[in-house]
């Protein structure tokens, strides 16, 4: 058995091409070889609104056929929100309103079809950088320099905003009372969360996101249902950030970033924490995924020794299986099988 190439989680210094894609298409505003930033909108379309349907007869207490002569818009018609569909009825004079503004896609069966006016969606570039490919009638690819910290575990779609810490070191985790006015319209950092509580004034304070080391396991439904933006950066339960993370993610207090949850539309992809570094100027040094060596930065990735980090001393094979004997950061010495670790930069 050999030692396979080990992809980082963590980058101080690599290269990224960030696709950003409309839901529907639309209209493209920049072309390849321009610059941009962040806030830059980059695309636009409008997005058809669901199809709302009005039991029109039952609400004025008529039979389904008679529904015809009480109507009082047309096929095709826009209609605000509030505005008589029908009037009338049987049993004295009711109307059935039009929950919201929109058009008439159908009368039938006694029901009235409605479609939401289109809403009209900006896309923004989302990271300073370089259109080097335009998607046409969707969107575009943008190359930037950054940082970048791979998660396990996300929530969520996007949020780009300034990092605020509200942890002092990676094994404190977070207390919901640091969670306050403050993180509004930003990306918190802590050690971990472990505290539903944190969740909720988060999303109440409206923070764009959260990155944590890790995430009690019960929690994951809740990140979920409140829509907020989480990354995860070591593990589930009660585990710290990794030093290395967390260093980088201290020493970008205040930093501009993108949070991804990896959960967005419209493609899935891996949670991610992003931090511009400014313009890609003339070529980049991105080392490739290699096999790991004696001097590698390294953060286990399971237990007895989950989360821990340290330096490789040695890379050997034995009982047919690659192992590595690791100098953890509190000083002790072991052997962890080698698809158990995980390159930090």
């Amino acid at each position: 058995m050999r030692a396979e190439p080990i992809a980082s989680r963590l980058y101080a210094q690599t290269v990224v091409e960030h696709e950003r894609r409309l839901p529907a298409a639309g209209e493209v505003l920049v072309a390849a070889g321009e610059q941009v930033e962040s806030g830059r909108v980059i695309a636009r379309c409008q997005e058809r609104g669901p199809l709302r349907v009005v039991d029109a007869a039952e609400q004025l207490g008529i039979a389904r056929d008679a529904l015809p002569q009480y109507l009082r818009v047309r096929l095709g018609q826009e209609v605000q929100e509030g505005q008589a569909l029908a009037a009338g009825g049987f049993m004295g004079w009711r109307a059935a309103l039009a929950p919201v503004a929109g058009r008439v896609a159908g009368i039938a069966a006694g029901r009235i079809f409605l479609e939401e006016t289109p809403r009209p969606i900006e896309l923004r570039a989302n990271l300073p950088g370089q259109v080097i490919r335009v998607l046409p009638g969707r969107g575009a690819v943008i190359r930037a320099l950054v940082s970048r910290v791979v998660g396990i575990w996300g929530a969520g779609g996007e949020g780009y905003g300034p990092l605020v810490l509200r942890s002092a070191a990676p094994t404190e985790s977070l207390h919901w009372i640091s969670i306050d006015l403050a993180c509004r319209g930003k990306i918190v950092v802590g050690g971990c969360c472990l505290d539903k509580r944190v969740l909720l004034r988060a999303a109440r304070f409206r923070a764009l996101g959260l990155v944590v080391g890790g995430l009690a396991e019960h929690l994951r439904a809740a990140a979920l249902e409140l829509g907020l933006v989480v990354v995860v950066t070591d593990g589930l339960g009660a585990v710290p950030m990794a030093g290395p993370v967390f260093d980088l993610l201290a020493a970008h207090e205040g930093d501009e970033a993108l949070a991804a949850g990896g959960r967005g539309e419209p493609v899935a992809r891996l949670p991610e924490l992003v931090i511009p570094l400014g313009a890609v100027r003339g070529p980049v040094h991105v080392a490739p995924d290699r096999p790991l060596a004696v001097g590698d930065r390294v953060r286990v990735t399971r237990a007895p020794y989950l989360g821990a980090t340290g330096c490789v001393l040695a890379v050997v094979e034995a009982e047919g299986e690659v192992w590595a004997r690791v100098s953890l950061d509190d000083d002790e010495t072991v052997v962890v099988a080698y698809r158990n670790l995980e390159r930090l930069g």
